[in-house]
């Protein structure tokens, strides 16, 4: 099952912006972003108490994200309660319009089933953008995929890694399930970081993806551990 049409009212982005808080656009990125608080991570929550897991050392949690908290977290909290608003999905569409990639999540996670639903919505309404979604929390995927949904041609999924070095192990349910991969993580101890997935090369071009899209892609992807 999916949603085969959804009629909106485009809003003018400065509304927009006000419904769902506005959107980020980190250094690294060649596009838009949006981030959510960590401290409303659930699946990440838990493995924060972990030592040597990925989320112990999150990088949300430091360098500008840390450097710029008191405007940062505020901004962050203020879209997690936004995602209460029925124009919620109305407002994001017509903030990202016709941009040809997005990325969700560059802090936080996916709050629910219910959310994953708003932004499949979205991806719908923005058929002309690729659509990047980053999440720990496979049984939210899980839970989806086995209600009948589909993953949008334009949004990729990708499962991300609990531990450096240590592959994504993909549910049996998701095996094999278009608009669903990996993200891994790797350290310099690895001698085969390819084994994880293709490298990401953006520390050898001063930390930023440039031509790069692979993460909107199929196929894994691994990241240095920063």
């Amino acid at each position: 099952m999916q949603v085969a049409t959804i009629q909106f009212f485009p809003m003018r982005k400065t509304i927009a912006h006000q419904v769902h808080g506005g959107l980020t656009q980190t250094s690294k990125m060649p596009c838009k972003s949006y981030s959510l608080p960590t401290a409303a991570c659930q699946t990440g929550a838990k493995m924060a108490e972990i030592e040597g897991s990925i989320c112990s050392d999150c990088y949300a949690d430091k360098g500008f994200y840390r450097l710029y908290a008191a405007t940062i977290e505020p901004a962050q909290h203020a879209r997690l309660v936004s995602l209460e608003d029925p124009l919620w999905v109305a407002a994001m569409a017509s903030s990202i319009g016709s941009d040809p990639f997005f990325r969700w999540h560059d802090a936080g996670d996916l709050q629910g089933l219910w959310h994953l639903l708003l932004i499949c919505a979205v991806c719908y309404l923005t058929p002309n953008t690729k659509h990047w979604l980053p999440t720990r929390e496979y049984a939210m995927i899980k839970e989806f995929i086995a209600a009948g949904h589909e993953v949008p041609d334009n949004l990729s999924i990708r499962l991300s890694a609990m531990y450096p070095d240590v592959p994504v192990k993909v549910p049996a349910s998701l095996q094999g399930i278009k608009g669903i991969s990996t993200s891994n993580v790797h350290t310099k101890k690895n001698t085969d970081p390819t084994a994880l997935g293709h490298i990401c090369d953006a520390p050898t071009k001063n930390g930023e993806c440039r031509d790069c899209r692979h993460c909107w892609g199929a196929e894994p992807v691994t990241y240095g551990l920063h």
